[in-house]
């Protein structure tokens, strides 16, 4: 039977592979790190932009959008020096009912008011047999 991709055994290869400073599975894995943190960073759009300037104006205004593009650098570096807010992860896992009610000022889970055939409260869980009989 195949070993499907998860597998730990082909998970634990695959990184030995990557490691491995000869095989063509590391080359591959760094240039694509490379690729994602250039993307992360925004480098690939700095280049494209500056390269798409250049080309059109090469004289008196090519002067000028290298003064330019040195500005915008600075001031995308004073941005990356102040600390991003941070999105919270922790708090309710709620259903999209639950939320809309909860914008609405109700209860995001409203109380249950009725009753059983023996006239207690209906329970959260169902008591009795269970649905599924083997």
């Amino acid at each position: 039977m195949a070993k499907s991709l998860r597998a730990k055994s082909k998970q634990a290869n695959r990184r030995k592979k990557r490691n491995d400073e000869n095989s063509h599975y590391a080359a591959v894995e760094a240039s694509r790190l490379k690729a994602v943190s250039d993307r992360l960073l925004g480098k690939d759009k700095k280049e494209g932009e500056a390269a798409g300037a250049g080309a059109g104006a090469e004289g008196a205004e090519g002067a000028e959008g290298a003064e330019g593009a040195g500005e915008a650098i600075e001031v995308e570096e004073e941005n990356m020096g102040e600390a991003p807010k941070k999105i919270s992860t922790s708090g309710p896992r709620q259903n999209r009912r639950q939320e809309w009610r909860e914008s609405k000022g109700m209860d995001p889970k409203p109380k249950s008011i009725g009753q059983n055939k023996q006239g207690k409260p209906i329970a959260s869980r169902k008591a009795g047999r269970n649905k599924r009989r083997r």
